[in-house]
């Protein structure tokens, strides 16, 4: 593990390195490719470049769509170029749950929209930021989390087209985002993996969509955010599974900004794909005090061990990040925050140690209190377990909480940790 860290912060610096490098060494390039008379697709040919497929040895993905843009500019397009490539991307605070808004040149997306008591708080942000229709919706699964406020919206602007992954939900808000598209004359598009769209002078491009999981995390719709040389990734709720076929799709992973999978939970974000993203900053939505304790400890750790910058809509509300197609700016700075939602959550790289401290301990004080039976309640998502007297264990949702009679060294050799908080 520590070389697989040491290994992941050597790449990180390298990419920060390369990345001062780079504007150079593309604009060389170009300047050579615009001397040999290189030109895009003529303009009359009537070919629809709003979504194209990726060709296998594409490296570049939003490359047709800078091309058509420089040519517009060039051909006399009015405003100021260089507001024109100019993306901003909001990442609202909906608590727990994840509602982001990129806008480039007056083009909208909005992928996801929070819970149900954020979707009045998502459609009022889109009108500040002016918006007054939306270009697309995607949803990145239908989790009530991620689509109440998609439902708001959608009552509220006209949208051109909705994103969403290829299964049915069973759900009422489901139901209702289905009806509310509908609505508008709109039919739910389940994208292919590797396709792009425009966004104003941007780009996106789908990058997964594990239709072989039956779970709806692991279904999530990926897509990178392009603009010039920055990159957003923004996963959904992908865990191991989701995260595993992102990596086996061969696609560009690296980016500038990472959005974390299923707000910051230990299900994600796995060194594998932190190794081929290298970001340099990573966001978390969650909410504040939630009770499943976003973000968890393993994942700070990772964050913190590659030297990324957090920023977290828990402690610091709506975020910004403006990318001018070279650099990425941040409005709050990063709270470079790594502290777990769960103050008691401990990170794997101390438990092994905090264990075998406090075995030792109980051994010394009764040579078979760690073998006696006795009842703990188990927190089965963050995979602690607790005295039942524990103030933490009155805060464990139904669905995560589970009595259990047995003794200590069972508990730990199934996986879970002891409560920092009632030491049991």
């Amino acid at each position: 593990m520590t070389e697989n860290k040491y290994l992941l912060q050597k790449a990180s610096n390298f990419k920060r390195i390369f990345a001062r490098f780079f504007p150079v060494l593309t604009a060389l390039i170009l300047a050579g490719l615009l001397m040999t008379g290189c030109s895009g697709a003529s303009p009359g040919s009537g070919q629809d470049t709003s979504a194209v497929s990726l060709l296998p040895d594409q490296s570049e993905p939003d490359a047709h769509l800078r091309e058509s843009a420089a040519n517009e500019s060039n051909s006399g397009a009015s405003g100021d170029a260089a507001a024109d490539n100019i993306l901003r991307f909001h990442v609202i605070d909906v608590g727990q749950g994840l509602s982001v808004l990129a806008e480039s040149d007056g083009h909208f997306l909005l992928y996801d929209g929070g819970d149900r008591s954020a979707s009045s708080a998502v459609v009022a942000y889109l009108k500040k930021q002016g918006v007054k229709s939306l270009d697309y919706i995607i949803a990145s699964h239908y989790d009530a989390d991620h689509i109440n406020g998609l439902v708001g919206a959608l009552n509220v602007f006209p949208v051109q087209r909705i994103m969403g992954p290829g299964y049915e939900a069973s759900s009422k808000v489901y139901q209702s985002l289905i009806s509310a598209a509908e609505s508008q004359g709109l039919a739910m598009e389940h994208p292919e993996q590797g396709n792009y769209y425009r966004l104003g002078n941007a780009s996106f491009q789908i990058l997964s969509q594990d239709d072989s999981s039956r779970d709806g995390n692991n279904r999530s719709i990926a897509i990178m955010l392009i603009n010039g040389n920055n990159r957003f990734l923004l996963t959904g709720d992908n865990e191991s599974s989701g995260e595993e076929a992102l990596l086996s799709s061969g696609l560009d992973l690296s980016c500038d900004v990472y959005v974390a999978g299923h707000h910051g939970s230990a299900s994600s974000t796995s060194w594998d794909l932190l190794g081929k993203a290298v970001p340099e900053y990573a966001v978390i939505s969650c909410g504040t005090g939630n009770s499943y304790g976003h973000p968890h400890a393993e994942t700070m750790e990772k964050l913190e061990a590659m030297e990324i910058q957090v920023l977290r809509t828990d402690l610091q509300g709506d975020l910004l990040l403006v990318s001018d197609g070279t650099s990425v700016t941040c409005t709050p700075a990063p709270c470079n925050n790594y502290t777990p939602g769960d103050p008691d959550d401990i990170p794997p790289s101390l438990q092994s140690s905090e264990v075998a401290d406090e075995d030792n301990s109980a051994v010394q004080s009764s040579g078979t209190s760690s073998e006696q039976e006795q009842s703990y309640v188990l927190n089965t998502n963050t995979r602690k377990f607790h005295l039942p007297s524990c103030s933490s264990a009155e805060d464990i949702l139904p669905a995560n909480r589970q009595d259990y009679t047995g003794t200590r060294d069972e508990l730990i050799a199934q996986g879970y940790a002891p409560c920092g908080r009632c030491k049991p």
